[in-house]
């Protein structure tokens, strides 16, 4: 399990930076868009696995159009696409045939697929579009990934209080504390090739508020495979388990990076 991890990182990693720093902002998008299809179908297998195909499919639909919407960079795009998705979802409720109170919650699940997913990524489409956005992608899956992996190292090591037993009982403090400053070293290592004008402060606080957030979205996901008692949301990536096993972090983490760059003026 430990070398595949490696392996389908050496493989995906000099992949996924190519994609990132060559390709136009139209082949991101549809990377973007595949991510979500991925990520969609694992979410309605843990969450919703009753509901039929083609109401799957009509959320992943409308979580590619949120995308999309945040691409067009027209705000009114956005607000249409999750007012349609609102009434799409509750009218649907209306007319189906089981008690109210799962038709209520096939809503709120639908919802939160598309908050959790296509809204969460489609902030790499609005962090790419930025004057340097090839870079803050690239900052972004550095201060996370260097955050991961420093978590796990540590945590394997030392990693002796847990941190969240009920959702997550590998994580440990020790663990999440390494997160922090796994993160603040990508994020130094980041600013220094790709930013160099930045001043180190605002990198610092970046990295270190990445691996937070990078932690809360791991704890997250592992709450949603503990409602669906699974260990991993699926078996795409050899080592790593489904997508959102390997994206958890970066969820949570990029709306962070794209808002502090913007707010900051240094986008």
């Amino acid at each position: 399990m430990h070398l595949q991890r490696w392996i389908s990182g050496l493989i995906l990693g000099p992949s996924l930076i190519l994609l990132i720093v060559f390709s136009p902002p139209w082949v991101f998008l549809l990377f973007i868009l595949l991510l979500i299809f991925l990520a969609l179908r694992e979410f309605y297998a843990l969450s919703l696995p009753e509901v039929s195909p083609g109401e799957k499919g009509t959320g992943i639909l409308l979580g590619c159009l949120l995308a999309l919407s945040l691409y067009s960079r027209e705000p009114r795009c956005f607000l249409f696409t999750v007012l349609l998705a609102f009434f799409l979802f509750s009218i649907r409720s209306l007319l189906r045939p089981e008690d109210f109170s799962t038709r209520v919650e096939s809503v709120s699940k639908h919802l939160l697929g598309l908050f959790y997913l296509p809204f969460l990524l489609g902030h790499f489409v609005l962090l790419r579009n930025l004057e340097r956005g090839r870079l803050w992608v690239l900052f972004t899956l550095v201060a996370v990934y260097f955050g991961d992996t420093l978590a796990f190292y540590v945590g394997r090591a030392w990693g002796k209080k847990k941190m969240a037993p009920h959702i997550s009982p590998g994580k440990t403090v020790e663990g999440g504390l390494g997160a922090v400053a796994g993160s603040a070293a990508g994020a130094l290592l980041s600013k220094l090739i790709f930013f160099p004008s930045i001043p180190l402060l605002h990198a610092l606080i970046l990295g270190a508020a990445v691996g937070i957030l990078g932690q809360l979205g791991d704890l997250w996901e592992s709450l949603l495979k503990r409602s669906a008692r699974v260990k991993d949301s699926g078996a795409l990536i050899p080592g790593h388990g489904g997508l959102l096993d390997r994206i958890d972090s970066v969820l949570f983490a990029t709306p962070l990076v794209y808002y502090y760059a913007w707010g900051m003026g240094i986008g």
